[in-house]
């Protein structure tokens, strides 16, 4: 029996970066002699022996047949016989196909992962690769994760001719992929890889459709398309230091509705802060399992980042209804006006601040005799905002 450390964490140890989880592959081995040497392993594969100890996870070498369409129609052969260059050759990527031997600390690399990694390469193992549909979504996942490598041209061409077997995916899968993109430091390379792979409108087709539609006046908009204008600013959110997968999406969502303007109008989208809310609720219905904390996000990011230069101009009562909305973002009224920051090229933190400063209008309560009467307990209620408010601006005012 061989044991080698294998994956991910071989490859973080390449570059330099902390190792999180460590995973190992068995070689040569039966159930058996594995349980005679590590007595207190707990299984939790189902297809083929993978178990865990002290929190890693051994893994038997398998190799593995294509027996239908989809992420999980394959056939897994794990047998002493299965040799550890057949196991690194089923993997997705060149830069996770490599192994350590535990015993010398040499590094096995029968496909050139070393070589990729010192060229910041991404870079696909074999043509197994495309038995695999959701090593799409991968690739782009590592392409934000690593935001100084770059995506072979034969490897993004094998991904668009997987094209048709990415409805074959469950959503749970993509959205899982996705998540772990907006968390990372650059999340606009997911959808960018999968634009140039041809691939955005099999699952984020909302994207996609911003490609070619103009993000406003050139003027205010030199990056040219709505689809450049939000991986910009998916960029600059992740330039604020930001990794909050949840604003992410709030930011990838804010300008969806452009898609919807007549092009007779363009470059003007009047009402596309509304119009976007319709399509992030059709995106939810589709991709379901998504927490719903997500779709609260960019719904009121989309619906509200027009409005956050108004603020200090706004009518009292519009202005509580903005802040009392704004406030509703899941984590609170800093995760909105961090999703509407990424918008903007300039800065909103004296909007941010002006805020805030408003927090006790919402503190206030009615008297006993104006509660429990339905409308009018509201408007009573509204009053009273209203009252503290003005008299908060009012200071607000008197200091300059």
């Amino acid at each position: 029996m061989k044991i080698y450390q294998v994956g991910g964490s071989v490859r973080d140890e390449i570059l330099g970066i902390p190792v999180h989880d460590t995973d190992f592959v068995v070689v040569g081995a039966t159930v058996g002699d594995f349980m005679q040497r590590y007595p207190n392993a707990l299984k939790v594969g189902k297809s083929f022996p993978v178990f865990l100890v002290d929190g890693s996870e051994y893994a038997f070498a398998r190799k593995e047949r294509k027996i239908g369409t989809g992420h999980c129609a394959f056939e897994v052969i794990a047998d002493p016989d299965v040799t550890l260059e057949e196991d690194l050759k089923r993997r997705d990527l060149t830069i996770n196909a490599i192994a350590k031997d535990l015993e010398t600390g040499g590094l096995i690399d029968p496909f050139g992962g070393i070589r990729d990694i010192e060229k910041r390469l991404l870079r696909h193992v074999s043509a197994a690769f495309a038995e695999d549909p959701l090593r799409v979504y991968r690739v782009a996942r590592f392409a934000a994760k690593f935001p100084d490598f770059s995506v072979d041209e034969p490897t993004v061409t094998l991904m668009n001719s997987m094209g048709p077997e990415l409805s074959s995916l469950s959503s749970e899968r993509v959205w899982g992929e996705c998540r772990k993109a907006l968390g990372s430091p650059a999340p606009s390379r997911f959808f960018r890889v999968l634009k140039d792979a041809g691939l955005l409108s099999y699952h984020f087709r909302e994207v996609g459709d911003l490609i070619d539609v103009p993000a406003g006046p050139l003027k205010y908009h030199p990056e040219g398309d709505t689809f450049n204008h939000t991986m910009d600013a998916l960029d600059r959110l992740s330039a604020s230091g930001s990794r909050d997968p949840l604003v992410a999406f709030a930011v990838l969502c804010h300008d969806w509705g452009k898609a919807s303007t007549d092009p007779a109008l363009y470059p003007k989208h009047h009402g596309h802060d509304a119009a976007g809310v319709p399509l992030i609720e059709a995106f939810f219905e589709r991709m379901n399992g998504m927490p719903l904390e997500y779709k609260k996000a960019a719904e009121i990011t989309a619906e509200f980042h027009m409005n956050v230069r108004d603020l200090r101009a706004m009518h009292p009562k519009k202005a509580i209804r903005f802040i009392l909305n704004v406030s509703a973002f899941p984590g609170g009224i800093d995760g909105f006006f961090d999703s509407a920051k990424a918008d903007f090229e300039g800065e909103i933190e004296e909007e941010r601040k002006y805020a805030k400063m408003f927090k006790p209008v919402f503190e206030l309560s009615l008297p006993p005799e104006f509660r429990n009467l339905g409308r009018e307990s509201g408007e009573k209620l509204m009053e009273l905002r209203v009252r503290k408010f003005c008299e908060i601006r009012d200071e607000i005012r008197k200091k300059g």
